[in-house]
């Protein structure tokens, strides 16, 4: 359920970059998302997957996925009630993930309310 480039794709071409002699805020960055996937491991992950399970049904995290997909598609999520509910805090909790690895920072303002809202 991570965004593709992977951990060990960014550590690769960072390594590669520094060889280059190129280096600076990039690979920083591309560094340091790398080093919190690893720490994290799978974990993240998975914990998403039961939150998807317990909508879907059991399954690897790529067939909950495609359930999601589906549901959305459907236009089960296009009118307010129970189910859009459900589907934002199911995308909301996917999100948040992904931001704690890839942008902590901006995560840590969203939450206090310094990031602005549209």
């Amino acid at each position: 359920m991570r965004d593709r480039p992977d951990a060990e794709f960014l550590l690769a071409r960072a390594r590669e970059a520094v060889a280059r002699g190129e280096g600076g805020e990039l690979v920083a960055r591309a560094r340091a998302i790398a080093e919190r996937e690893c720490a994290a491991g799978d974990a993240p992950v998975e914990r998403f997957r039961q939150a998807l399970a317990e909508r879907y049904g059991e399954g690897g995290i790529e067939l909950l996925l495609r359930r999601l997909v589906a549901e959305i598609r459907s236009g089960a999520a296009d009118t307010p009630g129970p189910v859009q509910a459900a589907l934002r805090r199911l995308l909301w909790r996917m999100t948040r993930q992904k931001l704690a690895e890839s942008n902590p920072g901006y995560l840590a303002a969203a939450d206090a309310g310094r990031v602005p809202r549209k």
